[in-house]
């Protein structure tokens, strides 16, 4: 099945769902959550099908959608089909808006956007169901498109390349909402005993938030978490000193307080561990430039957009790897799983100086070749 959402996030603690799109080869269905039948209904048969290893579920950009089946199942999509993923795996940019790659695959158009529509609003406009109806219209036929070109090659690399990237991004996904607090800026700079407060505060945030239904930020901003985890503050007076406290309501005090206390209780062993980070200068702007050049140059000649394959700060954690000695237990994203497979050798060939790089067609979509060091004599 094909399967879009519409949903409002600005509201809720959880995005709320205002609109189910489900396409099969022959129909499209538009089923409104927010009917009273379906509201009351006890099972939830669109998620339980996403959620079945059997059923195949194809969708553009998966994060709601597999998001919404997380909570309502407990479960990952068991056969999930992005795409905009398999896209990228067959020669298009990335990420490639929906209407985009309508257009360029199949040569068809996407009705007027409907993006600044109020989803929750009855009845729906005839407007906003075309569009509904149009944001799954072509799924499925990408989705054969895509699969018998990702198939062309007998072993098979890019389907399985596509499939491994789609369960990392499933797995990352099942651990935002646990881990969030480690993604926040600044907080790989806090001490563990820090790390420890800024987990209880976090935690302390999304019960309220949960509690009260509404955005996570609007209880207290990420700023605020971590200068409150930074300074610890330990009474009234201290935590009034603390920078940006006068977001925050007063009578979220004494809970502030005392998620921190509970972070000065832990002993030691009981303290989170920082991210791993290595040690060494920052790297040379050249030799980042020259870097992605190399990858980019590699991710050509495989049709993969470099975008998906890594980052200039992937690139930087790649040299200050290669710097620390190349430890093997913290081994860089770019030398891992599909990726390795893609761009690992004129990588590392490029790291020990073994790598050239020359113009070999300005006007190509590829225009650098990337070749070995002439030797000397």
């Amino acid at each position: 099945m094909g399967l879009d959402t519409e949903f409002v996030s600005e509201r809720t603690y959880q995005p709320t769902l205002a609109l189910l799109q489900v396409a099969t080869r022959n129909e499209i269905f538009l089923i409104d959550p927010l009917a009273d039948h379906i509201q009351k209904a006890p099972d939830q048969p669109i998620w339980d099908l996403m959620a079945d290893p059997s059923v195949r579920t194809v969708v553009h950009a998966h994060d709601q959608e597999a998001q919404f089946c997380l909570q309502r199942t407990g479960q990952p999509p068991g056969d999930l089909f992005d795409v905009q993923l398999a896209a990228a795996f067959s020669g298009h940019y990335y990420p490639i808006a929906y209407d985009k790659l309508v257009g360029r695959e199949l040569s068809r158009s996407v009705g007027p956007s409907q993006s600044r529509t109020n989803w929750l609003q009855r009845p729906l406009t005839k407007a906003q169901q075309r569009y509904a109806a149009d944001d799954v219209r072509w799924l499925i036929l990408l989705h054969d498109r895509f699969l018998e070109r990702l198939s062309d090659d007998p072993q098979q690399r890019r389907f399985r390349w596509l499939r491994e990237e789609t369960s990392n991004r499933l797995h990352r996904l099942s651990r935002r909402e646990t881990d969030r607090w480690r993604r926040l800026s600044g907080a790989n700079r806090l001490s563990p005993r820090s790390l420890a407060a800024l987990r209880e505060l976090s935690a302390w945030r999304e019960r309220v938030a949960r509690r009260r239904d509404i955005p996570f930020r609007r209880i207290a901003s990420d700023e605020l978490l971590i200068a409150l985890a930074a300074s610890r503050p330990k009474s009234q007076a201290e935590l009034s000193s603390v920078r940006g406290i006068g977001q925050l309501k007063q009578s979220y005090f004494s809970d502030v307080l005392k998620a921190v206390d509970t972070a000065l209780s832990f002993s030691e062993g009981e303290l989170p561990i920082r991210a791993t980070r290595h040690h060494g200068g920052k790297p040379s702007r050249m030799v980042v430039l020259f870097l992605e050049s190399v990858l980019a140059a590699a991710c050509a000649e495989h049709e993969i957009d470099a975008d998906l394959v890594g980052s200039s700060s992937q690139l930087r954690a790649l040299v200050s790897w290669n710097e620390n000695g190349r430890p093997s237990e913290q081994t860089p994203a770019l030398l891992e799983g599909w990726r390795r497979d893609v761009c690992a050798k004129p990588l590392l060939e490029a790291l020990e100086g073994r790598v050239s790089l020359r113009i070999s067609d300005p006007l190509s979509a590829n225009p650098l070749a990337v070749g070995g060091l002439p030797t000397t004599t």
